[in-house]
């Protein structure tokens, strides 16, 4: 039945309601916000009767343990206050209650407050404890603040202890009173404990930790750039400067530097330039210290934009770059081969190779040309290209016929330029590599394959990212990254760039999920820590081996079959 209208009783509503919002508005917002949630979760103060309480066996006993002695202390001090210092976990269970005080004691008893007592905000409502570990912040509730009635003559001070390393609430202390006590000060006080707290989880749980996090304080001090620490059991520290760096290079620095036992400097390409790295490393497995610092040799006063470089700082990729520039400053013939879109066209030139440009145009001779102009004159083309002295680039000669490939041959054996020829070929293995280069007279080299050089993905990334999508803000976040690395790559860094190119279309911006990969992404399989160590052997073996697989299996002591098995599982060539 609806109710009758009544001017009257609407006009008292709205005035309940105009007086109640001027009124919150001098109340503190997270208090309010509290009220609410205690308000979800439980109704009205009057549904909560009792205190509940757990079992000792549901309780953390390690947790007290280490903070036992120091609270004690803390309690000594509080001797004659009236006040009782209480520990929470992170759940809002009392593990805990200390006082000297008989009246303060009496006062935890009429609340309920004892060991096992559950605080938790969605149980009791808004309280020192449980507010505490809702929020992760410190808070002093008095009086009617509190949300339960039999609160209301009650002060609670609380503040969160939490990992110094990793951030995680740990445990709650707070100091609990009537409200005839002075409160004033309790809450820097108590703030001032869980400090002492948190140096204390580093003092029994983590010497080593704690010798990092000195060292890293002593290293933010002492120098004004960015400054990086990396500890055990993947333990990251960063200096407020150090929050400029991008993902990717934040993933570059501990790729080289965590794990180093050797102090020294180390120059290193970030997606800023060249910086200059101090590490020192801390000993008794404590990890190590990296201070950054721009890279004198390369400063300059030069103008103008920088020149693009190749990225990549895996050693495979490195060896590669080298070996080809050898090649370049020996004014040796050779066929760089590999996967197609590995990047042989771009480590040729020595610069990222970009179709259409200036640079492009003069060096990179196509052999697909030939098929527009015929044979005959691409072959001309190419003859009067190779009578200078600048470097002749013949891009993609896996589509020259025979006869073609013996043209090439005898115009570069008879050629009186003083360049260096390189010769880009896609192939599927570097046994295919090796039948062409044959036929050519040349020498031959295989760039690896992206999924042999995941730990270049970061650098890759940053730098695709700028190209196609600047200001967008496209980082990967750690889950994501995985999911790439784990990724088997066909398309090698020309699908890695198309991944970015997609993400610029659909106007992503800011950080990049797994789920904002594409699907066939989404579904790859990160190696276990096994697998990576197994990878990485493999891996070692075969560069120390220059390739030889029967040699590499001697290094590893398996036999030549098992490492066989073992590079076609991991999609591995040599």
């Amino acid at each position: 039945m609806p109710i009758p209208f009544d001017p009257n009783r609407v006009q008292k509503v709205k005035d309940d309601f105009l007086a109640a919002d001027a009124l919150t508005k001098t109340l503190n917002p997270e208090l309010l916000k509290s009220w609410q949630r205690s308000k979800d979760a439980i109704g009205v103060p009057a549904n909560i009767r009792d205190v509940p309480r757990v079992s000792d066996e549901m309780l953390d006993a390690h947790l007290l343990d280490m903070f036992q002695a120091p609270l004690a202390r803390v309690s000594d001090d509080l001797d004659g206050t009236g006040m009782g210092l209480l520990l929470a976990d992170s759940q809002g269970r009392i593990l805990q209650r200390w006082s000297h005080d008989h009246n303060a004691l009496d006062h935890l008893d009429r609340l309920g407050t004892v060991r096992g007592a559950v605080l938790a905000e969605d149980v009791v409502g808004t309280n020192g404890v449980g507010t505490v570990a809702a929020t992760g912040r410190s808070v002093q509730i008095s009086g009617a603040e509190h949300f339960a009635d039999f609160y209301s003559q009650a002060v609670c001070t609380g503040s969160p202890v939490r990992h110094p390393i990793t951030g995680k609430l740990l445990a709650v202390v707070t100091v609990s009173s009537d409200l005839s006590e002075r409160s004033g000060l309790l809450r820097p006080l108590v703030t001032s404990v869980t400090m002492q707290l948190e140096q204390q989880v580093l003092d029994v749980e983590q010497p080593a930790a704690r010798m990092m996090f000195s060292s890293f304080l002593e290293t933010v001090r002492a120098h004004t750039g960015p400054v990086l620490a990396f500890g055990p059991q993947g333990l990251v520290m960063q200096s407020q400067k150090a929050g400029r760096l991008t993902v990717a290079d934040l993933n570059l620095i501990q790729q080289h530097c965590a794990g180093e036992r050797r102090s020294g400097r180390l120059a290193l390409e970030l997606s800023t330039g060249t910086v200059e790295l101090q590490v020192t490393a801390l000993g008794d497995d404590a990890g190590v210290v990296v201070a950054l610092e721009r890279d004198r040799r390369t400063a300059t006063t030069s103008i103008g934009p920088a020149r693009p470089q190749l990225v990549g700082r895996t050693p495979e990729w490195l060896q590669v770059v080298h070996q080809v520039a050898r090649h370049r400053e020996a004014r040796r013939p050779l066929v760089i081969a590999g996967e197609p879109g590995t990047g042989r066209t771009s480590l040729a030139l020595g610069l990222p190779f970009r179709p259409g440009t200036p640079v492009a145009q003069g060096l990179v001779t196509d052999a697909a040309e030939r098929h527009v102009v015929g044979s005959r004159k691409w072959l001309q083309k190419l003859s009067e290209k190779l009578t200078a002295s600048a470097p002749v680039i013949v891009r993609g000669i896996e589509t020259l016929d025979p006869h073609t490939v013996d043209g090439v041959r005898s115009l570069v054996e008879s050629s009186t330029g003083r360049g260096p020829v390189l010769l880009t070929l896609a192939a599927s293995s570097p046994e295919e590599a090796e039948g062409v280069a044959a036929r050519l007279g040349m020498g031959s080299l295989w760039v690896p394959p992206l999924r042999e050089r995941t730990a270049d993905i970061p650098a890759l990334w940053h730098v695709f990212a700028e190209q196609v999508a600047h200001g967008a803000g496209l980082e990967l976040r750690a889950d994501a990254l995985e999911l790439l690395q784990g990724y088997a790559w066909p398309g090698n860094l020309k699908e890695l760039r198309g991944v970015l190119e997609q993400l610029a279309l659909t106007g992503k911006r800011g950080a990049v999920l797994p789920a904002d990969l594409p699907a066939s992404m989404q579904g790859a399989r990160a190696l276990s820590m096994i697998e990576r160590v197994e990878l990485e052997a493999i891996r070692k073996a075969l560069h120390e081996a220059d390739g030889n697989r029967s040699k590499a299996a001697e290094i590893l002591g398996l036999s030549r079959a098992t490492v066989y098995r073992k590079m076609k599982a991991y999609r591995m060539t040599a």
